[in-house]
């Protein structure tokens, strides 16, 4: 039960490369360097950067890798229902309910019997409208009601609504610069109030009335599993003044960062579309699938480049470490990270194994935890 879960996790967005290529996933060596920074920054304003809005939430048909996500989670507990629909590399879904006990990362509880589930589905209607729908469900945007409706139907249930006080977040595309890969993505709805439920397998229904809701949607020519990039890095963090914190972007082979840094609020989004990126208190937890180790950063720092046109900074403080490894892949498993005082929210820190033989071999010369990004 428990390894069939964890390499369930794995195959869903917090490491959606191993979906792609699990059985060479396993067989691949573990690499557990001391720290995974990014060593430079790219401070070029990237012009395809703004506001997203559902327009941009459109299917991408032909693109290497594509994917829808929601997230919905408790601000009164550490509670996180993840839902995904995979277009592309294969066509699946899959939720994730994290502490389903309400101390346990991966963990089942009274109303959580079975904490993921996972399906395939027929391919998304191509019908150019924002969302995907497939015949096993759909994250929709209706536009009479202005609102994100994410709706399954089949090893799970959700039928909720991101429907109060939705805020949106940014778009863009980043050029890998590497075999030509690039990364779409679009986050129409940062934070909202959630309204409606969920039922995992075997289950009663889960009221995520009251829980702040999440959604975006990735797509582009990459996969991570071909080592093409070093890794990505992304968080939400839900405030408590209806607004969120994000950072969002890709390292490039070599540690190069390029990413954004997003403020979200009630009074308007901005969007500094190039960032300086710093990772300290590091600290390591055991992997969901292999039982090795891998480091993740207790503090994330992203600032505005010199370049544009706000000034600000966000940081993200690290509760716990999850975190999954497998082998061609390392990433936190949906890891709680909170920003300021009654925010709930999470962070991915996702690195190849070609960045981590890299961080490994450094690690002999210096102390990447202590040092500053280049």
């Amino acid at each position: 039960m428990w390894c069939r879960s964890k390499q369930l996790l794995v195959a869903l967005p917090a490491a959606l490369a191993l979906a792609a290529a699990p059985a060479v996933a396993q067989s691949a060596p573990l690499v557990t360097p001391v720290a995974t920074p990014a060593l430079t920054n790219d401070l070029t304003p990237n012009p395809t950067g703004k506001v997203a809005t559902p327009q941009d939430d459109v299917a991408h048909p032909g693109v290497t890798t594509e994917w829808w996500y929601a997230s919905f989670m408790d601000p009164h507990s550490q509670r996180q229902l993840v839902v995904a629909i995979f277009a592309a590399p294969v066509p699946i879904l899959g939720a994730v309910m994290m502490y389903g006990n309400g101390k346990d990362p991966v963990s089942s509880g009274h109303d959580v019997p079975l904490p993921i589930a996972i399906a395939t589905h027929a391919r998304p209607v191509a019908d150019g409208l924002p969302g995907v729908r497939t015949d096993q469900g759909e994250i929709s945007y209706d536009p009479m009601r202005r609102a994100y409706h994410v709706r399954i139907d089949s090893t799970f249930q959700v039928d909720a609504w991101l429907d109060r006080n939705q805020l949106p977040g940014a778009t863009g595309v980043i050029d890998l610069r590497n075999r030509g890969q690039w990364m779409g993505w679009t986050n129409p709805v940062a934070t909202s109030e959630a309204t409606g439920w969920a039922r995992m397998p075997g289950g009663p229904r889960i009221d995520l009335d009251g829980w702040r809701g999440y959604h975006d949607h990735n797509w582009g020519d990459f996969t991570m599993a071909d080592q093409a990039a070093d890794g990505w890095e992304w968080g939400v963090s839900h405030e408590p003044d209806g607004g969120a914190s994000l950072i969002g972007g890709v390292v490039r082979r070599d540690g190069q960062w390029t990413g954004s840094v997003v403020d979200v609020r009630p009074t308007g989004t901005r969007i500094c579309t190039s960032s300086t990126l710093t990772m300290s208190d590091w600290q390591h937890g055991n992997t969901l699938l292999s039982g090795a180790t891998y480091a993740l950063p207790g503090t994330i720092t992203a600032t505005c480049g010199p370049h544009e046109p706000y000034h600000f900074s966000k940081t993200f403080h690290l509760t716990e470490p999850v975190v999954a490894d497998g082998g061609l892949v390392a990433a936190s498993a949906e890891a709680p990270y909170t920003t300021v005082p009654g925010s709930v929210g999470m962070f991915e820190h996702v690195r190849t194994l070609v960045a981590r033989i890299a961080d490994a071999a450094r690690a002999n010369d210096t102390r990447p935890d202590t040092a500053p990004i280049r």
